[in-house]
């Protein structure tokens, strides 16, 4: 697949530069191709289609299953879908048996989906260490000297939301098996755009929702839970997390399954899971390397360019840790994000600072609008 092919596949290009990909992505042809089907089959027009179509998704959601595990690498009994990455985090957070005096390490200035989960469990008086960080930037030795003996878990963000800083998960994972330590990764701002072992990285629980680089809908995400921790965790219930049988669905028997389908609760969000298995055919096929030296490519581009016309960029600049973020502090932030959208640039303001995040679809055209804009807008 040529870039021109790909590009094709995002018919917004054609007429507006979006690098938004860290707040919502659009939806590529080929993931509304597959909403479009999924919708048309349950409408019913169609005499010979399923509307109620829940046994024939079965082999849809095995084979999505089987690409996020891909894309994971791992084995596709480890993963299942949730419905964002809060909700994958509270499976962790609500599912481990806490003791009074455990705590958490998390670093400062994480989004708030990987902290709140944690906060709500200082009712049961676990208390959550914040590792102190420099635009988001830190190091495994500052996460060492954040634990301590009563701590049972880390919890990071593999890429800072607004800095960019790509954390070391290898370097995490080995510091957490030394500690005996359980190591959880929020991945939405990487996942889709760079690459990722999680067996390689030893992360025992992962959670990411699918709208941002993987390029899929609101609504679905997923999670990873280790064989060993696996064990350890209270599933949530509903009638879905074990094995059922149409006819006798009153003989109650609690019952879980063997691998990550016992965190399924009930019925999920198929339309969603449809854009997530068509969003990861895409990924697949274009390749997950090649798209991870795009990403990386474009944004050292984007950050230096700016930063040769004097915009200071918020985070660190180490490609050791980079990403597909790039910040910048504008003195008017919300004036200079207007400009652009007045001329169909489409980036984003938080904390005061904004924001570009193109990934792999993205071309150097579409960092050309993004200098010119700012040449013309003036002085930072």
């Amino acid at each position: 697949m040529t870039l021109t092919d790909l590009r094709d596949c995002f018919p917004h290009t054609e007429h507006q530069t979006y690098l938004n990909h860290a707040a919502v992505s659009p939806m590529s042809r080929t993931v509304r191709e597959a909403i479009d089907a999924y919708v048309a089959e349950r409408h019913g027009a169609d005499p010979s289609a399923p509307i109620e179509n829940f046994d024939a998704f079965q082999s849809v959601m095995a084979e999505t299953k089987e690409r996020v595990a891909e894309v994971l690498g791992t084995d596709p009994g480890r993963v299942e879908f949730v419905p964002n990455t809060s909700a994958g985090l509270n499976v962790l957070a609500r599912g481990l048996d806490w003791a009074e005096g455990d705590r958490i390490a998390v670093p400062d200035g994480t989004f708030p989906t990987n902290v709140y989960p944690f906060l709500n469990l200082e009712t049961e008086n676990v208390t959550v260490d914040f590792v102190p960080t420099d635009e988001g930037a830190y190091t495994v030795a500052d996460v060492e000297d954040t634990l301590r003996p009563e701590t049972r878990l880390l919890s990071v963000s593999w890429v800072h939301f607004l800095s960019g800083f790509r954390a070391d998960l290898g370097a995490l994972g080995a510091l957490c098996e030394t500690h005996d330590v359980l190591f959880c990764v929020d991945a939405i701002q990487g996942l889709g755009a760079l690459q990722l072992d999680v067996e390689a990285s030893g992360i025992d629980f992962l959670a990411s929702g699918g709208h941002k680089w993987l390029l899929a809908a609101q609504g679905v995400g997923l999670l990873y839970c280790d064989d060993a921790l696996q064990e350890q965790l209270r599933p949530p219930t509903g009638w879905l997390h074990g094995p059922f049988d149409w006819a006798t669905l009153n003989d109650y028997d609690l019952t879980f399954h063997d691998d990550a389908r016992r965190f399924r609760t009930g019925t999920f969000n198929s339309v969603g899971v449809a854009a997530l298995h068509a969003a990861l055919g895409l990924y697949l096929e274009a390749g997950p390397e090649w798209c991870e030296e795009r990403v990386l490519d474009l944004s050292t581009i984007l950050a230096d360019e700016l930063a040769a016309r004097g915009w200071s960029r918020y985070g660190t600049d180490d490609a050791a840790h980079a990403s597909g973020i790039v910040t910048v502090e504008p003195d008017a932030p919300e004036a200079l994000f207007d400009y652009l959208k007045e001329r169909d640039i489409t980036g984003a303001v938080r904390n005061r600072k904004l924001r570009f995040a193109p990934t792999y679809y993205n071309n150097e055209a579409d960092l050309a609008a993004v200098l010119e804009a700012v040449d013309q807008f003036g002085a930072p």
